[in-house]
């Protein structure tokens, strides 16, 4: 840029007459005296560009820095970038355009006029630019609150591989956790435990029947009752029988499949009457309809 500048001055230079003796008439003197008019302009245009040069230089200086504050942010800051390198563009178009300054009077107010505008633009994106990279700057920080963690980001990965994320873990742990789950109502975590120790074929009847809890508390009675089926199929006498039974009469209401309830129900009450289930099991055999 600051060659560019001096291309100016040597340009506008050319137009000066000769200097006079003892150094009249130089106007690059910082104390010129004996200049003509057209000196004496030329003198006044180089002022003008020397603090349009400084200017210029600051205007570079920040766009340098929002250069680096663009780099290694996120597809959130990819239009800002872009934005940055249009202005950077521009900048060179500008340059390209000062060497275009003739070294006429009239021509030569006319650039430095347009000039001017181009530079009062030039900073108002700039600004506006560093407006919006700051906002960017707190999307960036809030998208990075919500980030997942380098523990999730390995699990993704090995689901994409086709590996769990639960490869390696003991079964017995993944079983007691997805109880845990299951009491926090975390059921989407307990689901994915139970679904994998299924394929591992760990303790089918006590694993189904807690598939079964997490389907019953989601309200998908139908999954619900093929899981208790399946636990009552593996084992009949295990110590949560009532409440697979409690749960299954449950479903079958909400299936408005009546007759089915009133024989869990039944059956429960029959079977395991000191449970602590039977008075729910009481109550709502009561209010099913008479067959």
């Amino acid at each position: 840029m600051r060659k560019l500048i001096a291309l100016i001055l040597t340009a506008g230079a050319t137009l000066a007459a000769e200097p006079s003796a003892f150094r009249a008439g130089n106007v690059n003197s910082s104390e010129p005296y004996g200049l003509t008019e057209s000196e004496k302009t030329i003198r006044a245009n180089k002022q003008t560009i020397d603090r349009l040069e400084k200017r210029v230089l600051a205007l570079e200086q920040q766009i340098d820095k929002l250069s680096e504050l663009a780099e290694g942010l996120s597809a959130i800051n990819k239009a800002n970038a872009e934005a940055v390198a249009t202005l950077k563009r521009d900048s060179e178009r500008y340059d390209e355009q000062t060497k275009q300054i003739t070294s006429g009077e009239a021509a030569n107010k006319k650039q430095l006029d347009a000039l001017s505008v181009r530079q009062d633009t030039l900073e108002k994106q700039v600004n506006k630019s560093l407006g919006d990279q700051a906002k960017n700057q707190e999307k960036l920080a809030k998208a990075l609150e919500n980030a997942v963690t380098k523990a999730q980001l390995e699990r993704a990965i090995r689901a994409l591989g086709g590996v769990s994320e639960f490869e390696g873990s003991q079964p017995e742990t993944l079983l007691s956790e997805a109880k845990k789950q299951i009491d926090a109502r975390e059921y989407d975590a307990a689901y994915n435990r139970l679904s994998y120790l299924i394929g591992k074929q760990y303790k089918i009847a006590e694993t189904s029947f807690h598939l079964g809890v997490v389907y019953y508390f989601q309200e998908n009675n139908e999954k619900a009752l093929e899981a208790f089926k399946t636990s009552a199929s593996a084992d009949g006498k295990a110590n949560y029988m009532p409440v697979l039974l409690y749960y299954s009469g449950i479903c079958h209401e909400r299936l408005k499949n009546n007759a089915d309830a009133r024989r869990f129900y039944e059956t429960l009450i029959k079977l395991y009457p000191s449970h602590a289930t039977i008075e729910g099991a009481k109550k709502r055999l009561d209010k099913l309809p008479k067959a």
